[in-house]
């Protein structure tokens, strides 16, 4: 049988995810290609690595976690955007939330196959370029474990435990027309999870290629296996894999300065263990990371179909200082400056407003935003202008791997060091934080935490998945958000969707239920 794939002269994003028959393609048809023609080489390789990676990752996860949890709230130019759905935590097999995930990460783990089966046949020209295979493969390797956690996190009712059904592992190429298969135990996703990761920093270690943050790479991969470890439950190893990525040289969590950059301008700081780039020619409204919020920019002029979440707002400004321009300046902590636009309004009356949706404004201002309003937001909708990366994983989340360990070892004194690293990082000087008292105010800390470190990163679903019941905090909403007079969406009351609910596990979509027929369906649905 040969493989065969439709290809564009330019890159190979439209290669085909299934085998056919050769037979069936006797006739010559211009601009077909086999397999064994199209990936002859460490260049072909790449460019079907590069083209996997704009699959894998994209701002699905960002967008509707933030719109399901309690990062954001409808903004004063929402058109009936996620009113119905997200917002009030509609849920089923249909939805677009788990159709996304599920569709995206297969589709890319197909790809991924594809190329750790054509680098086993690519005999390289010297031992640079051997080199250079042995690193792709070991981004495949990388990837193809993300995409399995991925999978695992959000598909499994219970992550802690062994037996409890995750998703399908995809460890080969499928035939196009076999449809049916079983959905795997978390246990047997683990097994294959970090098999693929150390395999991975293996072949990364002998390749000796420096880690680049814009592809899979060994910072990566020891990462991956301490969010695996943390998400198991298994807090003695992914505390030690989390302590060996902080100790690693020249990674180090950015300054406020270089914090503001991570997501203002796309740099690249010492912070940053993976992102996925995204070029100028892939600017479009459709799939850029802030237009998932705003119809045009990141301003108040930008038709904001979403806004902060007042709940998160108030975390970040507890004062209800209104010089939202000046919050640079006013509040230490580089967060508040980061997520809350500089033209936002803020009624400091907003509760008892009559008009809440208009009179209390709150920018968006995380990925492309601005320091204040002289400046332009570097992102909007104009094609062939900048587009912001995708961040995966910061070495914060390191930090607070690291928190959870030690809440889970009942070393409060632990957890406060490791929240403390943070947040002096985000202060720009030593803070002063409180030990908890207890386990579930430990758990409380670090959830709250990462509140506000991972605001719009499409971390706030699965941590409070994770920890939202040792922590005894779930979805926080403030009522001005839900049932205030131009705000009045009842179902969106926290109370919809407590710790308890089906819906912290997400359906197997309609898309894989209508074609498997040995595919189980999560309870609830």
């Amino acid at each position: 049988m040969k493989n065969i794939f439709k290809l564009s002269i330019l890159t190979l994003g439209l290669l085909a995810s299934t085998s056919c028959n050769n037979e069936l393609l006797d006739t010559y048809s211009p601009g077909v290609i086999y397999e064994e023609d199209a990936l002859t080489s460490s260049a072909d390789l790449q460019l079907l690595m590069n083209s996997t990676l704009s699959i894998m990752v994209t701002r699905a996860e960002s967008e509707y976690v933030s719109i399901f949890t309690d990062e954001v709230g409808i903004g004063f130019a929402n058109g009936g955007q996620g009113i119905t759905e997200e917002y009030v935590f509609f849920l089923n097999s249909g939805s677009d939330f788990p159709s996304s995930i599920w569709a995206e990460t297969y589709l890319a783990i197909s790809r991924l196959n594809r190329i750790l089966a054509a680098a086993d046949k690519i005999t390289p020209k010297d031992t640079n370029d051997a080199a250079l295979i042995d690193n792709i493969r070991a981004q495949a390797l990388t990837l193809r474990a993300y995409g399995h956690l991925r999978i695992l996190s959000y598909f499994t009712t219970d992550m802690t435990s062994d037996t409890a059904l995750a998703g399908i592992i995809a460890d080969r190429l499928f035939e196009y027309d076999v449809n049916d298969f079983p959905r795997s135990t978390n246990g047997q996703f683990y097994t294959f999870i970090h098999s693929d990761l150390n395999r991975a920093i293996t072949l990364f270690q002998s390749s000796a290629l420096a880690a680049n943050p814009n592809y899979g790479n060994i910072n990566f991969a020891r990462g991956l296996k301490a969010r695996a470890y943390a998400y198991k439950g298994d807090y003695t190893n992914a505390e030690s894999w989390a302590t060996q990525v902080i100790n690693t040289a020249g990674l180090s969590l950015a300054t406020k300065a270089q914090y503001r950059t991570i997501f203002w301008t796309d740099a690249i700081v010492p912070e940053v263990l993976f992102r996925v780039q995204r070029n100028v020619q892939q600017n479009a409204q459709a799939t850029n990371l802030h237009n998932a919020w705003f119809s045009v920019r990141p301003s108040a002029a930008g038709s904001p179909y979403y806004e902060v979440s007042r709940a998160l707002h108030n975390k970040l400004n507890p004062n209800n200082n209104t010089d939202a321009n000046n919050f640079a300046s006013l509040i230490p902590d580089v967060r508040a400056n980061l997520i809350i636009g500089p033209d936002s309004t803020i009624d400091p009356n907003y509760a008892s407003s009559a008009n809440y949706r208009e009179s209390d404004r709150l920018i968006i201002n995380k990925h492309g935003g601005r320091l204040n309003i002289s400046t332009n937001t570097a992102a909007s909708a104009t094609a062939n202008t900048f587009n912001n990366s995708f961040k995966v994983m910061r070495l914060s989340e390191m930090y607070t791997i690291v928190a959870e360990a030690r809440a889970n070892a009942s070393d409060f004194a632990g957890v406060r060091t490791a929240i403390k690293s943070i947040r002096d990082a985000r202060y720009g000087a030593s803070t002063t934080v409180a030990t908890p008292a207890s386990a579930t105010a430990a758990w409380k800390m670090i959830l709250d935490e990462k509140r506000l470190e991972f605001a719009f990163e499409g971390y706030r679903y699965l941590d409070i998945k994770r920890m939202g019941t040792k922590a005894n905090s779930g979805i926080d909403r403030d009522p001005a958000d839900y049932s205030s007079l131009t705000s009045n969406f009842p179902g969106g009351n926290p109370q919809n969707l407590p710790l308890t609910s089906y819906k912290w596990t997400l359906p197997i979509p309609t898309i894989e239920t209508n074609v498997n027929s040995q595919i189980v369906q999560n309870p609830g649905y």
